[in-house]
């Protein structure tokens, strides 16, 4: 209902004007002190202060809406962060691969610790996963550590590591029944090729929750180059990943050197109905970037990840020349679920009610 309201109007006094104009006076001074004291507070602050200090709104904003879509009004980290809403709600029905070097994997691993843990990003330091494997554990460790904080979503990763890098594998499935999320990791060096042990018609008979690990047995089922992994195992994987987002990575003897070999890729995905995202190369602590002629991907690919906003990013966040600390990796996924779920992506992503 709404009611409607008769004011019968009568002169003021000058001395209730006066009441009146002393009252706005006072009001816009304690805006100005308040504005002050803020800038003061904010002097001095770190851009993991700005972003961690206190608690963010926890009022859920549209995915497509988290990440800013155009870079002309960004000119800094702290712009990027105050762009960003990490308040996104939590999908269901993701289908999801990922395949390509380290820079990938710990992508992977971001996202599939959001997922795990209802909504939450890293925010600490001694959370992060990546910064265990590369300063703390042996490799065979890091697979343990990682296998344990995500369970029982990623039961055992098809892992072995020793010196020779041609018989190492990494490959990883994580599957939240409840949420009906499905994330896989596949492990592309440069041109060493796609190692696993999983048999992909064991996958798909009995289920992600019945693979089996040993990290010292280096026997591998499969053994493919990029398109082959794509036509004979990812292709093949059931149900069918509706997005394969890939990178070449900074393995400089790379088969994405080679026109043919994206053309290839960006063909096989088609085929099988799956759409390509490619996503461009993040910049280096010193700034490199990677060859032009790689990132010729994002005019094949169906969607174009474009990171190249992680030049702002400042040199306190980085592990080491190529790797991150958090939350750098939150938003490269906060940038790819806003892609995913735009009319570019074409993703439903359904959520909680």
């Amino acid at each position: 209902m709404i009611e409607t309201m008769t004011f019968q109007h009568k002169a003021e006094s000058p001395k209730q004007r006066i009441s009146v104009f002393l009252f706005i006076i006072a009001a816009i001074s304690f805006y100005c002190v308040f504005e002050i004291v803020r800038d003061e507070m904010m002097v001095g602050k770190t851009a993991q202060d700005l972003l961690f200090a206190e608690p963010r709104s926890r009022e859920l904003t549209t995915t497509k809406h988290a990440f800013p879509r155009d870079f002309s009004n960004i000119s800094s980290y702290e712009d990027l962060i105050h762009a960003a809403d990490f308040n996104t709600p939590v999908p269901h029905d993701l289908n999801l691969v990922f395949m390509g070097d380290s820079l990938t994997r710990y992508q992977y691993l971001d996202l599939a610790f959001y997922l795990s843990r209802n909504g939450t990003w890293f925010n600490e330091v001694s959370d992060d996963p990546h910064i265990e494997a590369r300063y703390e554990l042996s490799w065979n460790s890091f697979y343990a550590y990682t296998d344990e904080i995500l369970r029982p979503y990623e039961q055992l990763c098809d892992c072995a590591r020793k010196d020779n890098v041609h018989q190492t594998r990494e490959n990883r499935y994580f599957y939240d029944e409840m949420h009906n999320n499905r994330l896989v990791y596949l492990q592309k060096l440069g041109k060493i090729s796609f190692r696993t042990s999983w048999n992909i018609s064991h996958i798909n008979k009995h289920g992600p929750q019945f693979l089996v690990n040993n990290p010292d047995n280096f026997k591998v089922a499969q053994i493919m180059n990029w398109t082959d992994s794509v036509e004979k195992f990812v292709c093949n994987l059931i149900p069918k990943p509706t997005h394969f987002i890939f990178n070449s990575g900074w393995w400089f003897d790379n088969d994405f050197n080679r026109l043919a070999a994206q053309e290839e890729i960006v063909r096989a995905l088609r085929e099988c109905n799956i759409i390509s995202v490619y996503k461009t190369t993040t910049i280096s602590k010193s700034r490199n970037r990677i060859e032009q002629s790689r990132e010729r991907m994002c005019q094949m690919a169906d969607i174009c990840l474009n990171v190249s906003w992680t030049r702002f990013v400042p040199q306190e966040f980085y592990l080491d020349e190529v790797h991150f600390a958090p939350p750098i990796y939150s938003l490269l996924n906060i940038h790819l679920l806003s892609m995913l779920t735009s009319e570019e992506g074409g993703l439903q992503i359904a959520t909680e009610s």
